[in-house]
């Protein structure tokens, strides 16, 4: 398994945006020390407007306040612009990475996978929300305590006390709202993966019955799901409610604090309604902080699931660039167990398949043919031994290098919601960045080799016809098979992957396949297939059996075993080895 070192690309972004950070940081000190005006502006004219009727005073005042209001407006909107550039910085240089490991990486599991970029998404959004304002205005609490103890000690002493307890009730609430937001969170990504993929089994849940069972499932899982919701919102609003309660009174209290200290003339008039609106500003960031506090759980769960996704071994990074791959296939020693037991899938598979040679799979269903096929084609990291091709150890083959020259059919034919020839050509004109006219040839020549062009063409809008989102994409099981079989014939590939690549076809497929496997083999492609039918085995050179994650080549079997095939089959007891 490769261990490849390789820098986290969202801690690289942040530290790539480090200037706009820093900026948005100076902008949002200056836009607190001009919240400080409106305090200064009613201080003066109480003071010194009122007492000696200046006018004059007054409209310079004014004009004082208004250019502030103008410049803290515009710092406003610079520092919540340079946020934006942060995040849209995030996006560019973490997104490519992120994603491809999403589709490349083996050693994530599907929910660390499907969940990756949404924690990107998550941690994204914060950049430009209310919760990094608050955060950033956070700091300069302390100065406007500090002008509040220049106004009087007691006001001070009651701003400090004030700010104490509302961050001790932010503390508290954090507390209390961890882990169930966390477990919310959880929940209700699986809730929805669950729904996704009911709605795609929908059709089946039709016809068998099951419509109503699976709704009262699901309504059974929501009610649950939002019963979570409801107890998280309800503490988290009532920590909110007495954050507003505590901010109003205090603020109250200032003002009446304020008027005592003017009643003994140890401050100015003016300076009562300072000191209201100095402590108010001063409580403002931590009760911003409060009501922001799920957005701020949610990207710090966003950020830490990220960061456990790329400590991951980046399966995905650059390797040396190596020769265009001969096709030659060596497995050694494989060994893979199930999924959080120790149950081997396969157990110590060792074969080879050389250029110019069909080697076919067969067994009983479940008897780990599939699992060894994605094994080999890269899709499934084993636990012990190695998959090599040309002597090189499938980890350490650039991927993308490597799959131009691989032609791989999964059991089930996946297609993407594109085109049919786009499907085809691997998406060859996103890659190039531009459909020239030799894809297109190389699309029908791949089509034609498998047997699909006929059918291809009586498409809708043949090879130009968009596939859906939907299960199937709109296509027959054999016409999915036949578009899955083209793209793995597709750029002359050295080594030829089919599982179960006749399981939809009609005799006449079955037969076009055939004819093109033995056509590949004499251009010395290197095929292993497996399959449940006799037809395919009459063009092969060896026969592996697979069973119970074993396998055994076919001329080792005894006569009396009940799986020898029948049909005319050729083995080659000098190349293979049984596990």
């Amino acid at each position: 398994m490769p261990t490849h070192p390789s820098p986290n690309p969202v801690i690289e972004a942040l530290r790539g945006a480090k200037h706009h950070f820093v900026y948005a940081a100076l902008f949002s000190g200056l836009v607190n020390l001009l919240y400080l005006v409106p305090s200064v502006f009613m201080l003066q004219v109480y003071d010194r407007v009122v007492p000696t009727r200046g006018s004059a005073t007054l409209l310079f005042l004014l004009l004082i306040l208004g250019i502030s209001l103008i410049a803290l407006s515009l710092l406003d909107f610079a520092r919540m612009r340079l946020l934006l550039r942060a995040s849209i910085r995030l996006e560019k240089r973490a997104a490519p990475s992120i994603l491809r490991r999403i589709l490349g990486a083996t050693s994530a599991s599907p929910a660390e996978r499907s969940t990756a970029i949404r924690n990107l998404d998550t941690l994204r959004g914060v950049l430009t929300g209310p919760a990094i304002l608050a955060l950033f205005d956070a700091p300069w609490a302390p100065i406007y305590i500090v002008v509040c103890f220049v106004l009087h000690p007691w006001l001070g002493a009651f701003a400090l006390f004030a700010s104490l307890s509302l961050t001790a009730v932010a503390l508290a609430s954090e507390q209390a709202t961890k882990r169930a937001a966390a477990d919310t969170q959880a929940r209700a990504a699986v809730q929805g993966r669950i729904q996704d993929y009911a709605v795609q089994a929908a059709e089946v849940a039709r016809v068998l019955g099951m419509r109503d069972t699976i709704v009262r499932q699901h309504l059974y899982d929501r009610a649950d799901l939002v019963g979570r919701q409801g107890k998280l919102a309800e503490t988290s609003g009532a920590f909110l409610a007495l954050t507003k309660f505590l901010r109003q009174i205090y603020q109250s209290l200032a003002l009446a604090l304020g008027a005592w200290l003017a009643i003994h003339q140890w401050i100015s008039a003016g300076a009562i309604f300072a000191a209201s609106l100095l402590v108010g500003r001063a409580l403002a960031p931590v009760e911003q902080v409060l009501g922001s506090w799920k957005n701020v759980l949610s990207a710090r769960a966003a950020y830490a699931g990220l960061t456990s996704f790329l400590h991951l071994s980046d399966d995905t990074a650059p390797r040396t660039a190596l020769p265009r791959s001969r096709g030659a296939l060596d497995v050694a020693g494989v060994s893979l167990r199930a999924p959080g037991s120790e149950r081997l899938l396969l157990n110590d598979v060792s074969f080879n398949v050389s250029p110019g040679e069909i080697v076919a799979l067969i067994g009983p269903s479940g008897a780990g043919k599939s699992t060894l096929m994605r094994v080999v084609a890269g899709a499934l990291p084993p636990d012990l031994g190695e998959v090599r091709i040309d002597g090189t150890n499938l980890t350490n083959w650039d991927r993308e290098a490597l799959g131009a020259t691989i032609g791989y059919t999964p059991q089930v034919p996946t297609l993407f919601p594109a085109t049919v020839s786009a499907n085809i050509s691997r998406f060859g004109a996103m890659r190039n960045g531009e459909r020239p006219v030799e894809l297109d040839a190389m699309v029908v020549h791949a089509a034609a080799l498998a047997g699909a062009h006929e059918t291809i063409q009586r498409f809708s809008q043949g090879y130009d016809t968009m596939l859906t989102i939907r299960e199937a994409g709109g296509l027959s099981a054999g016409q999915r098979q036949l578009v899955s079989l083209s793209r793995a014939l597709f750029g002359r590939p050295s080594l030829l992957l089919l599982d179960e690549p006749d399981a939809h076809l009609d005799i006449n497929g079955e037969a076009a396949l055939k004819k093109t496997m033995t056509t590949l083999r004499a251009q010395g492609t290197a095929i292993l297939v497996s399959t449940h039918r006799p037809g395919l085995l009459q063009v092969a050179d060896r026969v592996l059996l697979v069973r119970d994650g074993i396998v055994v080549p076919i001329d080792q079997l005894k006569p009396t075993d009940s799986h020898q095939p029948s049909g005319p089959v050729v083995a080659n007891s000098g190349q293979g080895a049984g596990a």
